[in-house]
């Protein structure tokens, strides 16, 4: 009987056929790839978003007991006659409770109490403890300070003004007018007692004759344009950690670090910078050769970097945030540009004085972003 013959060779792919299908299996990899990079960073931008909603919450914790929220810069105890005027607490202390830290509050009300030589350092530990409602999941953890220091990705607002607080808290920039030391959500203004040369009258938010050293926070009634036409408070990068980093502009730093040392911003209105003014400085602040890298590692501490923001330039600037002086801790010049910034794609989150959170795009126009920061322009925001 004849048996017809097996073939015993089996029919494989060739190799053009095996390089069509490797291929097609990477372009579906290039496919996917984006959207789970997409999906990724939508969920870390919706962690972002609660995080701005619980500092909100908290915020209107705070004013529901005080009839004011918080202000930018906390001084110790007005009993303690040793402290020096960098030796206080940010507005996230007074915000501590509302966020499940109620132990780390207490802790540090009783360090602001201690009249010691090292009290000052006993209270940057405390408040330099992590606090994972303040990180934003989108930005870098790889700063030195990051294992152990209390990185801050939100700071809140001071408005659209370019004042930051230092040696001219009680002087004023035009004669017979009167610029408020911010305009914003918050502030880290003096008292005007406390100033050799008070100018009676002039600053409407600083109370007198009240034995603080440091303004109270701001009721509702000084939210002239409304709490929902009012920015509480941005995202900010953390640093790279850097004390102190000198040398050229680098994407290594650039945005996360910040400029120190630049002349004083000297805008027709201090209020409201023009589009011309920011850029020339810039300008400036781009070829700068002093950085400083410890922005967003200590959100105990009561500067702009570290607690504070203002809605002076637009989010996500072009050019570095930074200002005058040259202080250990971000940021105690006296004039200066720390716009929101993020790692979210094309803008940023902002929190608003009602507590309500919304994403703005960096193409914002600069006058509306600035009218967002001003809680008393009076001026209408167009949609």
């Amino acid at each position: 009987m004849d048996h017809k013959r097996k073939d015993s060779s089996q029919k494989g792919f060739t190799l053009i056929e095996l390089l069509v299908v490797i291929a097609i299996i990477g372009v579906l990899v290039g496919l996917l790839l984006p959207a789970v990079q997409q999906a990724r960073e939508a969920a870390r931008r919706s962690s972002c978003v609660n995080n701005m909603k619980q500092v909100g919450l908290a915020a209107h914790n705070y004013l529901s007991a005080h009839q004011a929220f918080p202000p930018g810069m906390v001084q110790p105890d007005t009993s303690i006659g040793s402290w020096n005027n960098w030796e206080n607490a940010s507005a996230y202390y007074l915000l501590l409770p509302s966020m499940e830290q109620q132990g780390l509050y207490d802790k540090m009300t009783a360090q602001l109490q201690v009249d010691a030589a090292n009290a000052q350092v006993e209270l940057y530990k405390l408040s330099r403890q992590p606090i994972t409602n303040l990180m934003c999941p989108s930005d870098f953890s790889d700063s030195p300070d990051s294992p152990e220091g209390g990185r801050s990705n939100y700071g809140l607002s001071t408005g659209s003004t370019i004042f930051l607080g230092g040696a001219d808290d009680c002087m004023f920039w035009s004669s017979g007018k009167q610029y408020p030391r911010a305009n914003g959500f918050t502030s880290r203004t003096r008292a005007l007692q406390t100033c050799s040369n008070p100018q009676a009258g002039r600053n409407q938010d600083v109370p007198r004759g009240t034995g603080k050293q440091w303004a109270d926070g701001y009721g509702t009634e000084k939210f002239t344009d409304g709490l929902s036409n009012t920015v509480m408070a941005g995202e900010m990068l953390a640093g790279n950690g850097a004390a102190s980093w000198r040398g050229t502009i680098t994407k290594a730093v650039y945005p996360r670090n910040y400029v120190r040392g630049q002349s004083a911003l000297s805008p027709a209105d201090r209020n409201f910078i023009t589009e011309a003014e920011l850029t020339t400085w810039g300008q400036s602040a781009e070829a700068a050769t002093d950085w400083f890298g410890r922005n967003g590692s200590f959100w105990g501490w009561p500067g702009h970097g570290s607690s504070l923001i203002n809605c002076a330039a637009p989010p996500n600037w072009q050019y570095p945030s930074g200002g005058q002086g040259t202080p250990g801790m971000p940021f105690d010049g006296y004039t200066g540009l720390f716009p929101p910034r993020s790692r979210h794609p094309g803008g940023v989150s902002v929190a608003y004085a009602d507590a309500s959170v919304q994403f703005l795009n960096d193409s914002i126009n600069l006058r509306t972003w600035q009218r967002l920061g001003n809680r008393q322009d009076g001026e209408v925001i167009q949609e």
